[in-house]
């Protein structure tokens, strides 16, 4: 089959040969038509985050068409649009039959820990792991269904987000997200702090009721003493973390998003315990896809705006390659696997 693979030497590149996965018999081969870049992707291939080795196909955010599948298998025909959880798992350990199989020690993540993913044209996966796409939504956004899910998960964590005053930290595609699901889960104002003017409009757009631009201003001289009764720390930064406990207030609560790759701790216990502080995070959210998909069919949350750069799948791995080498800054590239792209 066709895929973008990364290779030993760092970079990724089109192969038209590449293994088709292998269908089980209670397996769905589905076709990739929409496939998200996540920075995960890039910190694997930039070597900041220690996931899988090369050669391989990334990718964990797709959506698609069921082409095939085993004949064990019922309830599903070929033909459906759906969106793929990449979670694969054993189904009977205990992390599994407790709603957290994203813990299983057995499994991982398709394109990330366990076998080709969304990089490739096909991917085989268990029906527990599909989602019927609704007509509604496009391919793209049934993509952005995966981190839609996990901010999602983190802001069900969050005691109360209703009448509290909320400061995102990173307006990337997390960012985005968290600030209008925020919103949509009722927060007085919705801070937008980040380095971009660009991204900062875009969550001006998206519903942040203020934008602060670190390039120009300091924390400092914007909030003064100012605190908030919810941090998000979305960037990845080591200094967002920092921020984010010195701006959350006493009782608040703190929700740790973004992954840094340092491996230094940045968090201090002691402020931890003297501010009463309430920690949220979370990878994965199994009982919240169709959750997602119904906040952005009614309009509460917008995915679609996010995307910024759209990339043919013949012609992807140069783009690809320029964003491992920091030369390309979408705010969120899709990967689009048909000329019809995002067709229903």
């Amino acid at each position: 089959m066709e895929a973008l693979v990364w290779i030993e030497d760092g970079t990724i590149r089109f192969d038209a040969d590449w293994p088709k996965p292998a269908l089980l018999d209670d397996e769905v081969l589905v076709e990739i038509r929409a496939e998200g870049v996540c920075m995960t992707d890039i910190h694997m291939v930039r070597g900041t985050l220690d996931f899988a080795k090369p050669p391989w196909v990334l990718g964990h955010e797709m959506s698609g068409v069921i082409a095939e599948t085993g004949p064990k298998v019922t309830g599903w025909l070929a033909g459906e649009r759906v969106v793929v959880d990449p979670v694969v798992t054993c189904g009977h350990c205990r992390p599994c039959l407790s709603g957290k199989k994203y813990l299983c020690a057995s499994g991982g993540e398709l394109g990330t820990t366990f076998g080709s993913g969304g990089y490739g044209r096909y991917v085989a996966v268990k029906p527990s792991n599909l989602y019927r796409l609704p007509d509604a939504l496009t391919f793209e956004e049934g993509a952005m269904m995966e981190p839609l899910n996990c901010t999602l998960g983190a802001m069900e964590r969050v005691p109360r987000v209703a009448g509290n005053k909320v400061i995102v930290f990173g307006p990337g595609p997390a960012g985005l997200l968290f600030l209008q699901l925020a919103k949509a889960y009722g927060a007085l104002s919705v801070t937008l702090v980040g380095m971009s003017d660009e991204r900062l409009a875009l969550g001006k757009r998206l519903g942040a009721d203020r934008t602060i631009n670190l390039a120009s201003s300091s924390l400092r001289e914007v909030l003064g003493e100012e605190t908030f009764d919810i941090a998000i720390e979305a960037s990845g930064s080591v200094e967002a973390v920092t921020d984010s406990f010195e701006y959350v207030g006493k009782g608040g609560t703190i929700v740790l998003y973004g992954l840094n790759g340092s491996k230094k701790p940045t968090i201090e216990s002691d402020l931890i315990v003297s501010k009463d502080l309430t920690l949220v995070t979370c990878i994965s959210a199994p009982l919240l896809w169709n959750k997602g998909m119904d906040l952005v069919e009614a309009g509460k949350v917008n995915v679609r705006d996010i995307i910024t750069h759209r990339l043919s799948f013949e012609e992807a791995a140069a783009s690809l390659n320029r964003l491992v080498a920091d030369r390309f800054h979408p705010i969120k590239a899709m990967i689009l696997h048909q000329d019809e792209e995002t067709k229903r």
